[in-house]
């Protein structure tokens, strides 16, 4: 049985012109600028296979050491094929899927302390596995439908991101594990992230958009090497630090086993229906600067302060990483992804509450301004909810939200401001219809000290208005700089939309209003919150969140509010 993935086909993809089909890694990296983009079986396999694919070009190209030799890679448009070639003939061995003795992120004849091997579905999260079984699943592990060698090898990465924490089976050979188990293992490389990747129009520009800089003249010299690259993988893991961001990108989270079954109609000839899945490596994370070197290597995520840990890891400025929140669009939360990256370290003093992810703060230089002027780019997001001390998943989540170049320039903030701007203020107008939808149900009957009540109103009233904002905003996003609008007209354009908009679902709640309330409540000390009152109140607070977006001084020429008649 062989599947190498350097030269078997295991990538789905989507290619320039509409075709589908899948392909090699070695054929992903020298067709790169034919492959439109990666078609893999969850949003979530995306960053570990592109951090995978990262790998191999930082160390076949060794590079870019600056961003003089990043913008000469960008005029030549593809990758050095022979450069690409013999550095994956080099290291051919390591990516055998199912080898004996260093098969590919795996621990050859890895084997549990209590001899038992696990479903294939334990790789997979949607799958029933154990004792997760998740709603609505028609599948059981007795015995699930088999991984062929390709889907094996997507999530085999896929767990070493993404695993789940907690307890894992104890391995032979791993001297720390007790009583047959590991115990404290946290979850995998990119759990505990909000993970941010820019996507270019082709997967080549993709890479071109995630590369940076190495952080050394010789990266081999200071350690930093992918897993291929290191002695073969054993059942004895440890907790360390990385030696960079290489050693980041291929970070061996669990070991694990694949184990194959012969079959003659699959390409490599065998599929997978069992697993071994142990603990593997831990990021230390225990002081000051093993958590401030993380985040140095870490180039996909955002980074919030931690006063707490400060206090904690007694050093004087911490940074944690900042997980997408499951229920917000990502474009409600621009703010971080937007925010500058401090490489260097500031005074605690000077230093920014929040830190935006290194790889898209590098796409704001000169050169690379300069170089993806005009081009469409997407911002892809993708995260998990842990549940259960993280022993579970309980949400995925995954978005894709169009971004100008000209948003992340590090030499012009107009546009950044201007998007920025136009998030605080469609917030602001958000919530002006919140309250409209609590004033009503207080004018209704309902009492402000039912807080649950008017919770359960406000929070109604907030989704439908964020789902009915959210393809105007993403149109808007994607039509900034590409005409003669100046950011204070985008900004008029997009305080009309709103405005209509919010308008619109306030008109909606003033209709469906009881007649109750607009006769009205008493709110107590003589007051009295009635449907009239309530409109007033909206169209007031409406006013103040949009008036500064408006391109004519402040003033807001089409404010006329909608009178709603109350019903007989």
């Amino acid at each position: 049985m062989e599947f190498n993935l350097v030269d078997d086909d295991w990538l789905p993809v989507v290619f320039a012109d509409g075709s589908t089909g899948e392909v090699s890694l070695r054929e992903a990296l020298l067709r790169a600028a034919e492959v439109r983009s990666l078609a893999l079986d969850s949003p979530s396999q995306v960053p570990p296979v592109m951090r995978l694919l990262l790998a191999v070009v930082h160390r076949a190209l060794n590079g870019p050491t600056g961003e003089q030799q990043w913008s000469s890679w960008w005029e030549a448009g593809v990758f050095d094929a022979a450069a690409i070639d013999a550095y994956l003939n080099e290291h051919r061995a390591r990516f055998r899927l199912f080898d004996e003795s260093a098969p590919f992120m795996q621990v050859g004849g890895l084997e549990a302390l209590n001899g038992k091997t696990k479903t294939a579905a334990l790789l997979v999260p949607h799958v029933a596995s154990g004792n997760n079984v998740p709603l609505f699943s028609a599948q059981r592990d007795v015995r699930p439908d088999a991984l062929t060698a390709a889907q094996a090898a997507r999530w085999l990465l896929h767990a070493h991101a993404w695993d789940t924490a907690a307890i894992k089976t104890g391995a032979v050979g791993d001297d720390q594990a007790k009583a047959g188990k590991t115990m404290g293992n946290p979850v995998g490389s990119l759990g505990q992230l909000g993970v941010v990747m820019p996507m270019g129009p082709t997967l080549w520009h993709s890479l071109m958009c995630n590369l940076l800089p190495s952080t050394g003249a010789a990266v081999s010299d200071a350690g930093d090497l992918p897993v291929w690259e290191r002695p073969p993988l054993t059942a004895q893991w440890a907790e360390r630090m990385p030696k960079g961001r290489l050693d980041l990108f291929t970070w061996p989270a669990r070991r694990i086993r694949l184990i194959p079954e012969p079959d003659a109609d699959q390409p490599g000839g065998a599929v997978v229906r069992q697993v071994l899945v142990c603990g593997g490596d831990r990021v230390s994370l225990n002081t000051g600067p093993e958590l401030r070197g993380w985040m140095c290597s870490e180039p996909h995520s955002a980074w919030k302060r931690s006063a707490n840990l400060e206090r904690k890891r007694n050093f004087p400025l911490v940074y944690w990483p900042m997980r997408h929140r499951v229920e917000r669009q990502l474009w409600r939360g621009l703010g971080p992804l937007l925010a500058r990256a401090e490489l260097s370290t500031p005074a605690a003093k000077d230093a920014p509450a929040v830190q935006g992810p290194a790889v898209l703060a590098q796409l704001g230089s000169r050169e690379r301004m300069s170089a993806l002027k005009g081009m469409p780019l997407r911002v892809l997001a993708v995260g998990f909810e842990y549940g259960n001390q993280s022993a579970v998943i309980d949400e995925a989540y995954g978005d894709v939200l169009p971004l100008p170049v000209a948003v992340l320039s590090a030499q012009d903030d107009d546009w950044r401001h201007t998007v920025l701007f136009a998030v605080k203020a469609t917030d602001d107008a958000v919530r002006a219809l919140e309250y409209l939808a609590e004033n009503l149900a207080v004018a209704s009957g309902c009492r402000q000290s039912e807080e649950g009540l008017l919770a359960g109103h406000r929070e109604r009233a907030r989704e439908a208005a964020y789902a009915a904002l959210d393809t105007p905003f993403r149109r808007w996003l994607s039509s900034l700089t590409n005409n003669d609008v100046d950011p204070d007209q985008a900004l008029d354009l997009w305080a009309h939309e709103v405005r209509r908009i919010i308008r619109g679902r306030a008109g909606e709640l003033l209709k469906a209003a009881s007649p109750a309330a607009w006769h009205g409540q008493e709110t107590g000390e003589g007051e009295v919150m009635d449907a009239s009152l309530a409109e007033i109140f909206f169209h007031s607070a409406l006013r103040k969140a949009l008036r500064e977006l408006f391109d004519t001084d402040g003033d807001d020429p089409d404010d006329n509010s909608t009178d709603m008649e109350p019903p007989a």
